[in-house]
């Protein structure tokens, strides 16, 4: 028997709502079957690192207690990162979140386990989509294999120069060996907003200058004034005969100020001069003090000039976990 207060329209609703579910269900069926860490090819929600170098270390990643190898082989007869086929390339596919990694058989270390953690980020703006369903990070782990690498120009992805690159990569094995931090950030550059920014900082430098010209006259005129009347109880009263100090604090702040804007174009203008196609959004960056305002939070003055994909960082803490026996058993130099 039906109850009194039934409705017949309740049953349509319900029966719309078990068709938008099962439409859902289908959906989420037909999207990404990726499954675990890594995947054969890329997937849109995933963000894909490619570890291209020290050839011969192995990578492990960490993630939900299963762990997942992949070995760096020696770079192709092309040298390039072009895709050939995924058996030759240490390649993973992770979502968004901090995931353990380490790598053995780096150069100079035989035998030990260099232990680091991967932050991968959201992709929220549009550019950092495109690159994210698009392009891979690649990556290079510290080692002293930089000491044989011949420095022949600049890379293209991500910015930095490769003499710059094999100066200070062969150092960070010698700081985790110390026990330090190497903190390495991978951004998604801002072009159209950088060019505005190195515009307004031309005007601010010019402006700048005038001020600097200003303070240093002044200055002089009190400094002059000052000889006549530091004598003068009148001028000792009323503190002009003090005016020059202010304005040499005045023309020192005006330096100091000119001294960071010229140093934010140098940035802006490294990270501009790094694009050689002109027409894109969006470039992948590798945050160093060439694009970044050194002494803060990198991941914080990375911001400033994109949107952040990676944050890795290698460490010296003792840990051990996975098999470096068979990690080892593998290597073949």
């Amino acid at each position: 028997m039906l109850s009194p207060d039934y409705d017949p329209r309740n049953r349509s609703i319900c029966r719309k709502v078990l068709v938008c579910l099962a439409m859902l269900a289908t959906l989420g069926a037909a999207g990404c079957q990726c499954g675990g860490s890594s995947c054969g090819s890329a997937c849109g929600s995933k963000t894909q690192l490619h570890f291209y170098a020290p050839p011969g270390a192995m990578v492990e990643i960490q993630a939900l207690g299963a762990n997942s190898s992949r070995q760096i082989l020696p770079p192709g007869a092309f040298g390039d990162r072009l895709e050939r086929t995924p058996e030759e390339a240490c390649v993973f596919n992770l979502s968004p979140g901090c995931y353990e990694f380490k790598y053995v058989a780096a150069e100079g270390v035989p035998g030990a386990s260099i232990y680091g953690e991967l932050h991968v980020r959201h992709a929220n703006s549009s550019m950092a989509r495109v690159f994210q369903r698009r392009s891979a990070i690649p990556i290079a782990l510290p080692s002293e294999y930089y000491r044989r690498i011949e420095a022949r120009g600049d890379e293209l992805v991500p910015y930095r120069g490769e003499g710059y690159r094999t100066a200070i990569d062969e150092q960070d094995i010698v700081r985790v060996k110390a026990g330090d931090v190497v903190e390495k950030v991978f951004v998604v550059a801002d072009l159209e907003k950088a060019d505005k920014l190195l515009r307004k900082t031309e005007v601010e430098i010019a402006a700048a200058e005038r001020e600097i010209e200003y303070a240093e006259a002044r200055f002089r005129e009190a400094y002059y004034d000052f000889r006549t009347d530091v004598s003068d109880s009148s001028a000792n009263f009323w503190g002009t005969d003090r005016k020059f100090i202010r304005w040499e604090k005045k023309r020192q702040r005006a330096q100091q100020n000119l001294d960071k804007l010229i140093a934010l174009r140098q940035r802006t203008q490294s990270l501009i001069k790094a694009d050689h196609v002109m027409i894109r959004e969006g470039m992948l960056v590798l945050a160093t003090q060439e694009v970044v305002r050194p002494y803060r939070d990198v991941v914080e003055a990375s911001e400033d000039i994109g949107e952040v994909l990676l944050v890795m960082r290698i460490g010296g803490r003792h840990m051990q976990w996975g098999e470096p026996p068979g990690e080892l058993a593998a290597y073949e130099p």
